[in-house]
């Protein structure tokens, strides 16, 4: 499968249409749309960001650009209601820091969800990691990566946890699925 990102954009919303051959035709078919519609102007930043997380966190699709697990634990304070924990490792040796003011920066977004058994919503949560970190926190101390944890109130039942993480410097993301069941 191969994507296309046009070079030279031009920001008026009208159709372009596009043309995929191939060298030797006899070997391979080609399946490709025949043209897109160009953006009329071009996406904030930080609404793109909100939208790629968004589409990530409805899909069911795992996504592996940094390493994470996802862990969940839960206990009942009643027998009508727990609370579970959606514990999140992010293993940041692979992402990349700006430097800026002596520091190393980067943001990571974790986003926390929790899906009833017919794939309905249920509840989210937002974070927001800023790691300003200095060369000797980020070279000796983070070997072991960035564990947060999420706490929901819920009552019993099965759940669809989604974990989506992504970071600001190289907009890499990852997303994945878990299963729990609250007797």
């Amino acid at each position: 499968m191969l994507g296309f990102s046009p070079q030279n954009l031009k920001l008026d919303g009208h159709y372009h249409k596009l043309k995929v051959t191939l060298k030797d035709p006899r070997k391979f078919a080609v399946q490709a749309r025949r043209g897109y519609y160009a953006p009329k102007q071009v996406a904030d930043p930080a609404e793109q960001e909100k939208q790629e997380i968004e589409e990530a966190l409805f899909s069911q699709d795992e996504l592996h650009d940094i390493p994470i697990e996802l862990h969940t634990q839960f206990f009942k304070s009643s027998d009508d209601n727990a609370k579970l924990t959606v514990v999140a490792h992010v293993d940041v040796k692979g992402l990349h820091f700006r430097k800026e003011d002596g520091r190393n920066r980067d943001d990571l977004t974790v986003v926390s969800a929790l899906f009833n058994r017919n794939g309905d919503f249920i509840v989210g949560s937002k974070k927001i990691l800023e790691m300003r970190l200095k060369d000797d926190t980020l070279e000796h101390k983070l070997g072991a990566g960035i564990t947060m944890r999420t706490s929901f109130d819920v009552k019993p039942g099965g759940y669809l946890v989604r974990l989506v993480v992504r970071d600001a410097e190289d907009r890499m993301m990852s997303a994945k699925s878990g299963a729990v069941e609250i007797p």
